[in-house]
């Protein structure tokens, strides 16, 4: 039954290898002289070989050197050299193609050294596999960390629109507004789009900006003929791709944290621009400059974690900054994006608003 479970890649690799260790020492024997000879001699070698090699894949390096165990490492190593020894004597083995004469000398000693030198081979390209494999493993579950915690951060980022969005159906509710169907309707669509389309990794950036206009429309029957909005989006917006859901919670804040504390007028400005491959966002907004530091200094949870999300996503490949000003709170934003598919362009122009 265990054989069935033989990786027969694996046992041509092995064989592969022994090949090319017989021919190397037949090599040294003097191939070209005479090969029958040279080959026999080599081979002679080989059990000694087998043992050295495969006691130090299977049992001394994963068991001691592995498990940082390194005095039972040399150990078992010392052990294992001097068995080679004794079997190089009994079979009388030589360097040369002239035998050796019964009795321990010092060419014994020279005669092992083909077995060290074997077991060195293996055992460089068993710890080079062990590294490659360890760090690959490293790699995947740092992967597999950031995704999860970009997931975790979108997460945290659905509720905590909804609660403000509820918060503004809320309001109207009370009031018996008319303005209520139509927060639902909005409301719906934007739940939507977190639900079913923000799961991707990336999505077009002509949707990414569809989604930030309709949370600017839902907000502006919140605020009526208070609000002065203002939106600039210039470039190739369809040919580009961006992670889902990162502008929208700069848009979010500069509502919750800007114009929501003030009474009077209150404005909002944002300019979405491309030029070649980076994207450049400026976000303005009107603050009240009485209304305490909270609403100055504090990003908000959205901005927390989409501060996040740029570092994961983007390492150092971006500019982040947010100024405070007496009566302003300025976010720039500029980072480089992925071109989208070109299959996918058109359709997007017919779909997109």
């Amino acid at each position: 039954m265990a054989l069935k479970h033989i990786s027969w890649s694996r046992v041509m690799l092995h064989l592969l290898f022994w090949v090319m260790i017989v021919t190397w020492y037949a090599w040294g024997f003097g191939l070209d002289e005479d090969p029958k000879k040279a080959f026999t001699n080599a081979l002679s070698f080989l059990p000694g070989h087998l043992l050295m090699v495969y006691v130090l894949l299977y049992y001394l390096i994963p068991k001691f050197l592995l498990q940082n165990k390194i005095w039972h490492f040399l150990l078992g190593l010392g052990v294992l050299v001097g068995i080679c020894a004794i079997y190089a004597r009994l079979s009388r083995l030589s360097l040369t193609t002239v035998m050796q004469r019964p009795g321990f000398s010092l060419s014994v000693g020279r005669n092992v050294l083909p077995f060290v030198h074997t077991g060195a081979i293996a055992a460089s390209i068993k710890l080079l596999k062990y590294w490659y494999l360890q760090r690959k493993r490293t790699i995947e579950a740092e992967q597999q960390r950031t995704v999860a915690e970009l997931k975790l951060l979108k997460a945290q980022l659905h509720p905590h629109f909804l609660f403000n969005t509820l918060n503004n159906l809320y309001s109207h509710t009370l009031e018996f507004s008319p303005k209520s169907p139509e927060i639902v309707l909005k409301l719906s669509a934007l739940l939507r789009f977190m639900i079913y389309e923000s799961n991707a990794s990336s999505i077009p950036l002509a949707k990414e900006v569809e989604l930030l206009k309709d949370y600017v429309s839902l907000e502006q029957l919140r605020y009526g003929d208070r609000l002065d909005m203002s939106i600039s989006v210039s470039g190739e917006i369809e040919r580009y791709k961006i992670a889902p859901l990162l502008l929208l919670p700069f848009l979010e804040n500069a509502f919750k944290h800007g114009t929501s504390r003030q009474i009077d007028q209150c404005w909002i400005n944002f300019n979405l621009s491309l030029k070649d491959n980076y994207m450049s966002f400026k976000l303005i907004n009107s603050i009240d400059p009485n209304a305490g530091t909270d609403n100055l200094g504090h990003i908000g949870v959205g901005l927390d974690n989409v501060t996040r999300r740029l570092q994961l996503l983007y390492k150092d490949n971006y500019r982040f900054e947010t100024v405070k000003m007496d009566e302003v709170f300025v976010v720039n934003l500029v980072l480089p994006l992925e071109k989208l598919e070109e299959q996918y362009v058109d359709k997007l122009q017919l779909t997109v608003k």
